[in-house]
């Protein structure tokens, strides 16, 4: 369909509308087209408490690693991620997603983008990287200046704060990514 779209132009329907029609079509086929199991017809035997219920084998640049599911987490345990070792391990750490997996992604995108459209659409990146950080710097700028006069009165802040500090900080926080 994407050979499709770039031969033949349809403009009441973009790509993206089309992937969700195919996801509902599939789900609508999964659905409907497989047969319906029950729970009810499957006993377990309780007398086989001490064998593993579920096991996962991952294969990880050649090393095996074997996940067990030995039941349920008590609340209690789920706060101390550190001690638990199950927890580490099914736990995503958002530094692998930033250090690791999103640049490659920023990298291609770069990387694909044509010369021709991106100096074509220079003026009107440039006036929204402008404009959006100077708006964006005194937004934030307000509203941290709001939250330090509230501070202020409440009793939590002794110390002067002035205007300019939180644009300087607005200007800061707006800048990181235009």
């Amino acid at each position: 369909t994407i050979w499709l779209f770039k031969h033949r132009r349809v403009r009441f329907l973009h790509e993206t509308g089309l992937a969700m029609i195919y996801g509902l079509i599939v789900g609508v086929i999964l659905r409907y087209g497989t047969p319906a199991t029950s729970g009810h017809d499957k006993s377990l035997s309780c007398t086989q408490e001490d064998r593993a219920f579920s096991t996962l084998l991952v294969n990880v640049s050649g090393k095996f690693f074997e996940y067990t599911l030995k039941g349920e987490i008590s609340p209690g345990k789920i706060n101390s991620v550190e001690q638990n070792d199950m927890l580490r391990k099914v736990t995503f750490d958002p530094e692998v997603f930033f250090n690791i997996l999103l640049p490659p992604i920023i990298f291609h995108a770069g990387y694909s983008l044509k010369k021709r459209h991106f100096f074509r659409n220079l003026g009107s990146i440039l006036a929204y990287v402008f404009l959006g950080t100077a708006v964006s710097c005194f937004i934030i700028g307000n509203l941290m200046y709001g939250v330090v006069k509230l501070m202020k009165l409440v009793g939590q802040l002794s110390d002067k704060f002035y205007y300019t500090d939180c644009l300087f900080f607005g200007a800061i926080i707006s800048a990181t990514d235009p």
